[in-house]
């Protein structure tokens, strides 16, 4: 799965340089137009901004790993709504039965699994683009004044994780060098226990080091940067755009039980913002890295 999997890498980008929680604010903003909207015409805006933005910060490579696992996904889900769903009108195939089911493709039918598969592909296209440009650290500072021990938690999972995959995977490979293999089970409680021995290392380390008897952080405050700013504007203008689309009635799609599209002024003006907003932080010479303050 590794290979599907977005990674952070820290990069020259204003995405990169903002801080986490307007980042997050940033990609967050994105997930909302797929939650309140089902139009194609905006699903397909998002997703042309979300993309934009990630080729913009330079990540558009991690994108692409998630999308090796995004599109067959995305194939499933019309080809299952296609051959379970019997509504519509519009008859594209008369198939035989199975099993007593009778196989009727619709155009209705694939419409709507379309757009249900491009909805969940703007999600995880939008979520890809926060795990590749939002520092993990930063994150879970967020919430150390929230809970401490759950982001120590967190954060040291984050770190053991990989470590712990990795002595399995080493494990694997010397018990394939032996003669007689052992048993796959055998392997697996050998990791097991190296997971545990490490986390009972872990844990007397951090009570000698006086973590146990820790109180929360004091308040930390940042000046916000021109990166910060200019992320946060254009998380908030995304947002308010969808918002105010849908109040307005804007972005209406019917699959059922005849293909109803709205595609106005109002739908137009939404798929615009969508695809300008996103590139916002990284246009002029404000996008430059550098130690300015707003």
């Amino acid at each position: 799965m590794t290979g599907f999997v977005p990674t952070y890498r820290r990069r020259p980008s204003p995405l990169h340089a903002a801080r986490a929680g307007v980042a997050t604010a940033f990609c967050a903003a994105l997930c909302l137009v797929a939650v309140v909207h089902a139009s194609p015409l905006v699903l397909g805006a998002a997703l042309g901004g979300t993309v934009a933005a990630a080729a913009a910060a330079g990540v558009a490579s991690e994108l692409g790993r998630a999308a090796r696992l995004v599109v067959p996904l995305a194939l499933l889900l019309v080809a299952v709504n296609a051959l379970t769903s019997r509504e519509g009108e519009t008859l594209l195939i008369r198939g035989g039965e199975v099993l007593g089911w009778r196989i009727d493709v619709t155009l209705e039918a694939v419409a709507y699994g379309a757009v249900a598969a491009l909805r969940v592909t703007v999600l995880m296209m939008a979520l890809a683009l926060f795990t590749a440009v939002v520092d993990p650290d930063d994150t879970l500072r967020l919430f150390r004044r929230v809970s401490y021990r759950s982001a120590l938690t967190a954060a040291l999972a984050t770190r053991l994780v990989p470590v712990l995959a990795r002595d399995a995977a080493r494990m694997g490979e010397a018990a394939r060098c032996r003669r007689t293999p052992p048993p796959r089970a055998g392997a697996a409680r050998a990791a097991l226990r190296s997971a545990l021995d490490r986390s009972v290392d872990v844990a007397a380390a951090l009570e000698l080091r006086g973590y146990a008897g820790s109180r929360k952080p004091a308040l930390e405050r940042r000046p916000w940067s021109r990166h910060d700013v200019r992320v946060a504007c254009a998380a908030a203008g995304i947002a308010v755009a969808a918002l105010a689309a849908l109040a307005a009635g804007a972005g209406a799609f019917e699959a059922y039980p005849e293909l109803t599209l709205s595609a106005g002024a109002g739908e137009v003006a939404l798929a615009a913002a969508l695809l300008t907003l996103p590139v916002v932080p990284f246009a002029g010479a404000a996008a430059r890295l550098g130690v300015a303050r707003a």
